[in-house]
């Protein structure tokens, strides 16, 4: 099968027109589980696509948050509150195990990226309490919001502008980190942070390809619900931190994994700091791109050993590491109680907070209704598509 991504010539980015929102009705369906070898045998119900019993009340005398990440009186907020509910009383260990069992198989499809992307056209994310446009739409957004923060010329993709790491972080939130991470990030800029990286052109191409995952929720891909394919993910098999959204509301108490002793206490199942790759987080879109980035990376290396011609450039750990990560929201852009799961974060992690924080601000605040002009884009990203991806890649 791995002839069948040998370059075969350019391929034209296309884009499919944007197709009208599909009908997301929500189904229940009751299963019994429990879960074995962790000393938990408690009865599970699970709801698939379950809806919080616990209404959402406005106070029309009370002022509207202004903002991005308003989880308080956005148009929104009846669905966010409904997946936010579902994700954290449905997502266990044993289901999130069950689901990375699957998804490792990357059997699913042999698509070229700009194919998966038309199925972005129909996605729309209902965790999301600050726009309902089309994912599309979003991940040309995002892309060239990276593109204009942190880089000078476009047609220029080896050299990042200077950024301050500093400035990722608001003045509490630099006070509050370690003062190691402080003496990490002080004076330094990404490049100098990470100088072993000579060629950021993947920086842009993370930005546009960073929520392909949410496939996992179509027709053929796995046909996830909601709860399981978006919005902030959390460290699974410990106590749920109070730094995730609506932790004040309680949600993961009605959540099984909470009533087994095994996954309580702060380090639960785990040990002291030992980093972020070596847990189990609930299971979203940022895992299902990763694991398929990680397949291609292994792939191409197959390619590259057998003397098959292969890309011209290729996305470093540093790429997938901000894929799978982007949306633990808890960790690197926390609310409330402070950052969360410092007591598992190894030095790496420390390390590359900085990356996480920077892919944020341009994934948050390119959330605008004046749309980029996607038919001038196509080209230029499908070059970028071209340099680092095969033809086509295993989902």
């Amino acid at each position: 099968w791995l002839k069948s991504f040998l370059p075969q010539g350019p391929e034209e980015l296309r884009l499919r027109s944007c197709r009208p929102r599909p009908n997301l009705a929500m189904s229940v369906v009751v299963t019994t589980a429990s879960i074995g070898g962790q000393g938990c045998d408690e009865d599970r119900t699970q709801q698939e696509g379950a809806v919080s019993p616990v209404a959402v009340m406005e106070d029309p005398k009370k002022p509207k948050t202004v903002g991005f990440r308003n989880y308080e009186d956005s148009e929104f907020q009846d669905r966010v509150h409904r997946t936010y509910y579902n994700i954290q009383t449905l997502q266990t260990v044993e289901s999130v195990t069950a689901k990375l069992s699957s998804y490792r198989q990357l059997d699913k499809a042999v698509m070229s990226v700009d194919h998966m992307m038309q199925f972005l056209d129909t996605i729309i994310d209902e965790s999301d309490p600050d726009n309902d446009l089309p994912q599309s739409y979003h991940a040309y957004q995002t892309a060239e919001s990276v593109l204009s923060r942190y880089f000078l010329d476009r047609h220029d993709l080896q050299k990042l502008s200077r950024v301050p790491l500093e400035t990722f972080f608001s003045s509490k939130e630099w006070a509050s980190l370690p003062a190691q991470a402080q003496r990490m990030y002080q004076g330094r800029t990404l490049s100098s942070h990470l100088p072993h990286i000579t060629d950021w052109s993947w920086f842009p191409l993370v930005g546009l390809i960073h929520d392909l995952g949410k496939v996992c929720m179509e027709e053929g891909f796995g046909s996830m619900p909601q709860w399981s394919g978006v919005g902030d993910t959390f460290v699974l098999g410990c106590d749920f931190d109070p730094s995730n959204i609506f932790s004040e509301k309680s949600f993961y108490a009605m959540n099984p994994d909470s009533k087994c002793r095994a996954f309580q206490g702060k380090y639960g199942m785990y040990k002291p700091k030992c980093g972020f790759n070596q847990v189990l987080m609930s299971f979203g879109h940022d895992e299902y791109l990763a694991l398929v980035l990680e397949g291609h990376a292994s792939d191409v290396q197959q390619l590259k050993d057998a003397g098959e011609p292969v890309p011209c450039k290729t996305l470093p750990p540093e790429a997938i590491y901000m894929v799978r990560f982007h949306s633990f929201y808890p960790w690197h852009t926390p609310r409330g109680e402070g950052r969360g799961y410092t007591h598992l974060a190894s030095e790496e992690d420390w390390r590359l907070l900085p990356l996480l924080k920077a892919l944020q601000k341009s994934d948050l605040y390119s959330k605008t209704k004046d749309l980029p002009p996607i038919e001038e884009l196509e080209a230029f990203y499908g070059k970028l598509i071209r340099e680092h991806f095969l033809p086509q890649l295993r989902w």
